[in-house]
């Protein structure tokens, strides 16, 4: 899966869901990468997402009330002769700059994208338009990462060392990747143990029973 986007005077970001990681190129105007990063799946989880917006309505009520006190006289002057001034052209220049100003702000300040992984926090200008893929690529990482960790690490091998494969089922549990119950049926298989958790007997701590 690829998610792809252009700003304005920023360049463009690209992400990718490659086989075993997420691949993140952020590239200037220029075509030069500023940043460029692949991070296995075995480093993403958690994943989180969150979309801010933060529009400042006063302080554009505030421009357009000044440009409506600048706009006044020669939108006047020119409804009474029918003759446009240099003055409206000015005015023209003024809200074609603001009307600039405000679309970038909008999408580098005001509506952001925001996807945060353990070790990377990528931030995207927040078009609307893009908010249903924003959200389709979230929940593709968060699934190709479990599917893959699954596939990866959610075998064992009573044969083999015990210890480090406890720790490897119990790393899958605290990252959603195994449920409780799924943990605790590698675990049983493991040590033979229905829990590895120490019984009390008379005041001591007794052996948890093995299954036949």
């Amino acid at each position: 899966m690829i998610f792809n986007q252009k700003q304005l005077f920023q360049g463009n970001t690209h992400i990718a869901l490659r086989a075993e990681s997420l691949y993140v190129c952020k590239r200037n105007p220029q075509g030069v990468a500023t940043l460029e990063t692949e991070v296995p799946y075995e480093e993403i989880l958690p994943v989180k997402a969150s979309e801010h917006r933060h529009i400042p309505v006063n302080q554009l009520l505030l421009t357009g009330l000044l440009l409506a006190f600048l706009g006044y006289q020669p939108w006047h002057e020119w409804l009474a002769t029918g003759q446009a001034s240099l003055s409206l052209y000015l005015w023209w220049g003024i809200l074609g700059l603001n009307t600039l100003a405000s679309w970038l702000r909008f999408e580098q300040q005001w509506s952001t994208f925001r996807l945060q992984t353990a070790h990377l926090v990528v931030t995207l200008a927040g078009r609307p338009w893009q908010r249903k893929q924003f959200r389709a690529l979230v929940a593709e990482l968060e699934r190709r990462t479990k599917v893959y960790l699954r596939t990866e690490y959610g075998q064992v091998n009573p044969l083999g060392f015990i210890e480090p494969q406890l720790r490897r089922v119990a790393w899958l549990h605290e990252l959603d990747v195994l449920s409780a119950r799924e943990a605790q049926a590698l675990s049983t298989r493991l040590t033979g143990r229905r829990s590895t958790a120490p019984l009390k007997g008379m005041g001591q701590d007794l052996e948890a029973p093995y299954l036949n």
